[in-house]
């Protein structure tokens, strides 16, 4: 699909969920207001809305329903106003939340295959005067049915309303697997599915959630060749690829404090940008979550989110939500602009060029287990790629992540990769096939442990490590040696912990009589790490999971391209660079998010001081710099290795190093 490279890097979701029992809808919006606020928060695209989950349109519809409370067409004076002062303004369709549509269509209703309606998890009927959780919502079907209908018909009509749509925003697209209402069982009859198999009933949705996402997009491409379109809940998720075609750009929405913590985003982030078209990271500026009147979070906290979506090559949505009555809250465009004031001035040396990362990961689809990998990574300031398309030689090292799998072809590309000299490193059952290695790792699978976790110790010791047997709560594969050299083992517990069979509170101790186990191996370049560790590390965190996992992986990975010394675990390095410059430009974070109640916030920002760094490269460095600060550093040449000192990271720090 068609998509403009140049997305807007700093932008501003306007949320307008309103209750019909709200009136005086926008009695207080003007054009002067909406553009002051949006200059004071230096915003270059607002989404704004055309229909709502309470399933009100902000503009005169012949369609849908038109807020009682609303006199004008809101939705149309936002545009104009964003337009007159050269801001993006793409407009927002809610799909598969729209509660006085559920209301009066409970035909349009996803069900189950008993015939419930299928609903968000908070939601639950009661009394009237009940108290209403939040995010409590009834799923409505898009399946091609008259709903998905309904649907097209205000896409439409928003197309053909506006002279200029610069973009739709379609929300709650993709949520489930499956749907079994009346209209999706005699769809799948007509496609000889069969709705009593849950496989078919899953490809269905699939299909037809495609033909939903490209019937809108056509819809749009009529009226709007050049505008960009977007399906959110489900548009940009790793393990949805079966959507990724059918949107011009991704916006990746998260936000960090209440839903899924800091680490979500650079996983995502470096799977997304190897799909070549534009990225947006999306946060908000709320305390906790979506539609959170009066929340904040601080500039500092705004300031620091931001930069770091510049720091992995995305641009920033920061959510609002406008008041009922249409005037724009100060506050948050004060706190959005001291945000965006930043990224404007680092965009320069965050987007654009190309990343040296010279260390690849495979990932599986486990989250648990991708996203752990990154944790580990990151923590440790080493930057990564993710492997696309199976370009192996584009990296001195490759990870695959446990349960990875790999095509005849991509089996036949790695192996040629390490015949080549690359370095591979894999755990638990990644790449095994019919109960067998693809790859030769000097030894044979065997499979899965039969207890429920296990204890690793290293063959030598080491400071870094217990000089104990550790607890692996999730237990490794078994695999028998044939020639690889061995540097750690498992030992196993005596027995599972069952309600009949347990010792003690938790877990069974090591059985010092049992027979060890190999749990990092390595043959040539190949090394083998029976545990899935940083599935461990993800769930349960523990410090020493992460450093066996460094173990595993310094037996044959170096480094990257900069090395540094000291540095916390919550710091972040990249470099990227860009020969039309003739420069790389090496980025740095800290912070470090704290939880507070239900929270996870970034409240101190405490800076780091006189931070060795070396940056190896092969062109000569003829100079170094901090270009936010028009400061020069002194650096010195060591071979191949530029050698400084960073003075101070406060939050983020770019500096620049030009070349010859």
């Amino acid at each position: 699909m068609k998509y403009n490279r140049n997305l807007p890097t700093r932008q501003v979701h306007l949320d307008f969920h309103t209750s019909p029992d709200i009136g005086n809808i926008g009695v207080h919006f003007s054009k002067e207001d909406f553009q002051e606020h949006l200059k004071i928060g230096n915003v270059e695209s607002v989404t704004v809305f055309a229909k709502c989950h309470h399933s009100m349109c902000y503009y005169p519809t012949a369609v849908g329903v038109m807020h009682p409370g609303l006199s004008f067409d809101l939705t149309g004076a936002m545009i104009d106003a964003a337009h007159e002062i050269g801001v993006r303004a793409p407009v927002y369709i809610t799909a598969g939340w729209s509660d006085e549509d559920a209301k009066a269509h409970p035909e349009w209703l996803m069900r189950d295959q008993s015939g419930c309606v299928i609903t968000t998890e908070a939601y639950a009927d009661g009394a009237e005067n009940a108290p209403k959780q939040h995010f409590a919502w009834q799923m409505l079907c898009l399946n091609d049915g008259a709903y998905a209908k309904h649907i097209y018909d205000i896409t439409e009509e928003v197309c053909r309303r506006y002279e200029r749509v610069d973009g739709l925003f379609i929300d709650i697209c993709v949520k489930g697997d499956a749907c079994y209402c009346d209209d999706c069982r005699k769809g799948m009859a007509a496609l000889g599915l069969d709705c009593a198999k849950e496989e078919d009933a899953k490809r269905y949705f699939v299909i037809k959630h495609q033909a939903f996402m490209k019937k809108c997009g056509d819809i749009l491409k009529q009226y709007h060749p050049d505008a960009t379109i977007f399906f959110n809940s489900g548009g940009a998720e790793i393990d949805k690829p079966e959507y990724h075609d059918l949107e011009t750009h991704f916006e990746m929405e998260d936000l960090p404090t209440a839903w899924d913590g800091y680490n979500k985003l650079p996983l995502r982030a470096k799977y997304f940008i190897r799909k070549n078209k534009g990225i947006i990271g999306m946060t908000g500026k709320f305390h906790l979550d979506w539609g959170e009147f009066g929340g904040f979070k601080t500039k500092e906290a705004l300031k620091a989110e931001v930069a770091t979506m510049a720091f992995y090559g995305v641009g920033a949505s920061i959510g609002d939500h406008l008041h009922p009555d249409g005037k724009m809250e100060t506050q948050t465009y004060r706190n959005i602009g001291y945000a965006y004031d930043y990224s404007e001035k680092i965009a320069p040396y965050c987007f654009g060029g190309e990343p040296t990362a010279n260390l690849g990961v495979y990932i599986s689809g486990n989250r648990a287990a991708d996203e752990g990998l990154s944790n580990i990574l990151i923590e440790n300031q080493l930057d990564y790629e993710v492997v696309a398309n199976h370009n192996f030689a584009d990296f001195d090292t490759v990870i695959f992540s446990a349960g990875a799998k790999l095509c005849d072809e991509g089996i036949r590309k790695l192996s040629a990769y390490i015949e080549n000299g690359g370095k591979v490193l894999l755990m638990a059952d990644a790449l095994v096939r019919d109960g067998a290695f693809c790859i030769d790792v000097g030894a044979e699978y065997v499979g899965c442990s039969e207890f429920d976790c296990d204890y690793m110790v290293l063959t030598q010791k080491d400071e870094a490590v217990p000089d104990a047997p550790m607890l692996c709560n999730i237990a490794g594969h078994t695999v028998k040696v044939t020639d690889a050299e061995i540097f750690a083992h498992s030992i196993t517990p005596y027995f599972s912990r069952t309600n009949g069979h347990f010792c003690g509170h938790q877990n069974t101790p090591h059985d010092k009589s049992s027979a060890q186990r190999p749990a990092i191996i390595k043959k040539g370049n190949v090394v083998y790490l029976s545990h899935n560790l940083p599935e461990d590390y993800f769930t349960y965190g523990a410090v020493f999971i992460k450093r066996y996992f460094m173990k595993a992986l310094g037996l044959i990975y170096r480094g990257g391209v900069l090395k540094t010394r000291g540095l916390p675990s919550q710091a972040r390095c990249s470099v990227r660079k860009q020969p039309e410059h003739k420069r790389y430009c090496i980025n740095l974070l800290y912070y470090s998010p704290v939880k507070r109640g239900c929270a996870e916030i970034i409240e101190d920002i405490v800076p780091l001081y006189h931070i060795p760094l070396a940056l190896s490269v092969p062109e000569k460095i003829r100079r170094i710099y901090l270009p936010l600060e028009n400061r020069e550093l002194d650096f010195e040449l060591r071979g191949e290795e530029a050698v400084f000192t960073l003075p101070v990271l406060e939050c983020h720090q770019t500096v620049v190093a030009e070349y010859e």
